[in-house]
């Protein structure tokens, strides 16, 4: 009885021949494949097929196991599936609950893979959070370093000299200025002025590349001057209000061009950074809000300065020169800007007082020479913040509009909002001085306290 069984069973079993005979017009049909194996019909847009499930009794109940689809799957792949699970089912166990397990495991696997990954992003931001002095530099090295002419070879050899000794094995966020101070005092105890500013050059840029990566939040080097390392003395070179009335008078004279001109007047009533200027693009400027904003700036922060109507009308002037092209100072080739130290040197080129012109520069060598001295454009960003302070402005909001680095974390935080409607007065006083001493009314008083 059983051979006849297997044999009608058998003989129930579907051919490929069949399967490739069926028509669309038997979609839903019910097709036996014998073992009780059944396939159902099915017609879409992406043509026929046939979905086969088996079932099977356990405990008395009648249960039911997708095995796939044909033609997306052979039938000799299909009956193979099915007998191993009817196997299963004669060793006494439900094939239906090895898949629940089978389902279950895989999500438990997924589960675990997903917490292995989350727990290496884990280490991964806390090696990264707490990467050494050394790491550190090991990683400008590679970046940055390797663009100097030595390939980073002199740095090298100092810091390994002076530097890692004392802060090497320290995470870069517990370096305070105290370790940068014992590392100068080391320094010059040996008598090495001239290699100790150069270290402190390289730990300058090598904090604002840690703060570019986000490894820190402030340059613990921001604090130390180099003057105080006994090297170079540090400028207090600022213009007196008369000087500035007799420059403003020289430089419309003095042969410098008139975007030069210009640029001057920008550093004098935003106090910022020449090659800040310079470097500016067009996008920067929202004219209608009367904002620019610097996007990189020595502290790695973005600096928003609030322009006057002063800074507004030099801007205004440049719009009509460049503003067809990305740069608001752009190079003779018009795809990048002009060099940082060209102003610096068309200004000291015209103050030469004595001296003979240099070859190919201007005759002019006394055009913007000032009573008390030589001056930079650099002496114009400390002018622009000395008269702030002579016109009532807080020392603490002047900090701020030089875009200087608050020592606390918590001020830097909490009490960077509060400080942007007094900012952005203080930037519209040091306006309104300048279009006075430009225009030089009759009534115009020099500040008493302000020039010495």
């Amino acid at each position: 009885m059983g051979a006849i069984n297997a044999l009608i069973d058998k003989m129930a079993e579907l051919t490929q021949k069949e399967l490739e005979a069926l028509k669309p017009q038997q979609n839903g049909e019910r097709l036996a494949d014998g073992d009780s194996t059944f396939g159902i019909v099915r017609t879409t847009k992406r043509g026929l097929s046939v979905d086969f499930e088996w079932r099977y009794s356990f405990d008395g109940k009648v249960r039911q196991v997708r095995l796939g689809s044909w033609p997306k799957t052979n039938l000799k792949l299909l009956r193979d599936k099915r007998d191993i699970l009817l196997g299963k089912l004669k060793s006494g166990i439900d094939p239906l609950a090895i898949k629940e397990i089978e389902r279950l495991k895989n999500k438990a696997d997924r589960i675990e893979a997903k917490q292995a990954q989350t727990n290496r992003l884990q280490e991964l931001a806390t090696k990264n959070a707490r990467i050494t002095i050394r790491e550190l530099f090991e990683l400008w090295l590679s970046t940055d370093l390797k663009n100097r002419k030595d390939s980073g070879k002199e740095a090298l050899r100092a810091f390994e000299r002076d530097v890692f000794p004392i802060i090497g094995d320290l995470a870069v966020e517990e370096v305070n200025k105290t370790h940068i101070q014992h590392i100068i005092d080391l320094m010059l105890k040996r008598g090495v002025k001239r290699m100790t500013t150069r270290v402190l050059s390289d730990l300058r840029q090598l904090f604002g590349f840690a703060i570019d990566r986000e490894y820190i939040e402030a340059d613990p080097t921001a604090r130390i001057k180099k003057h105080k390392i006994g090297g170079n003395t540090e400028r207090e070179r600022y213009l007196t209000e008369s000087e500035l009335t007799l420059l403003f008078e020289k430089l419309p004279i003095s042969g410098l061009m008139k975007t030069s001109q210009i640029a001057l007047l920008i550093q004098l009533s935003t106090i910022t950074r020449i090659s800040e200027i310079l470097g500016a693009k067009w996008q920067s400027i929202d004219f209608e809000r009367q904002i620019w904003t610097i996007p990189d700036t020595k502290n790695g922060k973005a600096h928003i300065i609030q322009l006057s109507s002063f800074a507004m009308n030099q801007f205004e002037s440049l719009r009509q020169q460049s503003g067809l092209t990305e740069w608001i100072f752009p190079a003779a080739n018009l795809t990048q800007p002009v060099g940082v130290k060209t102003i610096t040197k068309q200004v000291m080129d015209r103050q030469r007082k004595n001296g003979k012109p240099l070859a190919g520069r201007t005759k002019q060598t006394d055009s913007l020479t000032l009573k008390n001295g030589k001056w930079v454009p650099h002496d114009l960003r400390r002018t622009g913040a000395t008269l702030m302070a002579e016109l009532g402005v807080l020392p603490e909001v002047i900090e701020r509009c030089l875009n200087h680095t608050e020592s606390s974390k918590i001020k830097r935080i909490y009490q960077r909002p509060q400080y942007e409607s007094p900012m952005r007065e203080a930037w519209d006083r040091l306006g309104q001085r300048l279009t006075l001493l430009m225009n030089k009314p009759n009534n115009v008083v020099v500040l008493k306290q302000s020039w010495n």
